[in-house]
């Protein structure tokens, strides 16, 4: 019986090493992504700092003229069914997540 249990636990400790490892370098390869992006994002800001010293002002006018418009709101507009694409079946029921759980 002590040997069937010291069995089990070796077991066990070898899966739980195993997983413990993977774990590891999921933190690892999260790190390297982590340490990529901000460092993409400083150089992005430096670059954004130096561009009034790159570019004269005019190009600087012509580029701003070429950025989209801000818009007021996120809020996409309502939406309205589009006529020449209606048909025949009925539409589709909208499942929410909270009926969907109560099950």
């Amino acid at each position: 019986m002590r040997q069937a249990d010291a069995a089990k636990a070796k077991a066990a400790l070898a899966a739980s090493a195993d997983i413990r490892a993977q774990i590891q370098q999921e933190i690892e390869a999260t790190k390297k992504q982590r340490r990529r992006a901000s460092r993409s994002q400083e150089r992005a800001r430096q670059f954004d700092r130096q561009r009034e010293e790159i570019h004269p002002a005019h190009v600087l006018e012509t580029l701003g003229s070429f950025a989209p418009p801000e818009r007021e709101s996120l809020q996409l507009p309502k939406a309205t069914p589009d006529p020449q694409r209606t048909s025949s079946r009925p539409p589709l029921a909208i499942r929410y997540h909270e009926k969907e759980v109560d099950r």
